[in-house]
């Protein structure tokens, strides 16, 4: 399957999340993780982020659910969780990917990601968004 141009743009940056309004790209990170979605929401607000094409290179549940929380149109993903496919059709967001795993991983490869242990029973997207925050404070 060719790549949407959203995911060409994100792979060319060398970053890890881009947000798009049209084809300006308004936001964009090289972190790692959900901290970039966060980040977004916090400096950018809600209000605008409505309706926007995020490309993400890997979207769990909690990525999905974000994107949920911030009224995203679209989520493209280079790699994504069978739990965020089924957390973005749950809310009604379209998505485009590029290859599906079961579950996302820590980066020690065995542990299950901690972000997705977290949401894991949380269908709320303003739910999860607070629970997200408060464990990236915590770290």
């Amino acid at each position: 399957m060719p790549l949407s141009r959203y995911l060409s743009t994100l792979k060319e940056s060398g970053k890890n999340l881009l947000v798009f309004r049209g084809d300006e790209v308004i936001f964009s990170s090289a972190s790692k993780g959900v901290a970039p979605l966060i980040e977004a929401i916090d400096s950018i607000g809600r209000r605008r982020l409505r309706g926007v094409v995020t490309a993400d290179r890997i979207v769990g549940k909690a990525a999905a659910l974000l994107n949920a929380h911030m009224g995203a149109g679209e989520v493209h993903a280079l790699l994504i969780s069978a739990a965020a496919k089924e957390a973005l059709t749950y809310h009604g967001l379209r998505f485009v990917f590029l290859e599906e795993t079961e579950a996302l991983k820590s980066p020690d490869g065995v542990l299950p990601c901690p972000f997705e242990r977290l949401v894991r029973d949380i269908s709320d997207p303003n739910e999860a968004y607070v629970r997200i925050k408060a464990k990236l404070a915590e770290l």
